[in-house]
């Protein structure tokens, strides 16, 4: 599983984010980085729960969860 904590780790991911949050700037959007990533995350997170994706192996996430 790929937590917020390995993302915020990962140096191209980084790089990613802070030239899109630069982007965001120069348009007037507030922070739209890590704070937005963990929100959508779990989010997502919660959607799947409601949905009880299947794993690939077709059993039944309980505890379904994306993390960035």
């Amino acid at each position: 599983m790929i937590t917020l904590e390995d993302v915020i780790k990962n140096e191209e991911v980084e790089a990613l984010i802070k030239g899109a949050q630069k982007q965001l700037d120069s348009l007037g959007y507030t922070e739209h980085s890590h704070r937005h990533i963990a929100i959508v995350s779990e989010r997502a997170g919660e959607i799947l729960e409601k949905l009880r994706i299947s794993r690939k192996n077709g059993r039944t996430c309980k505890n379904c969860r994306i993390y960035a």
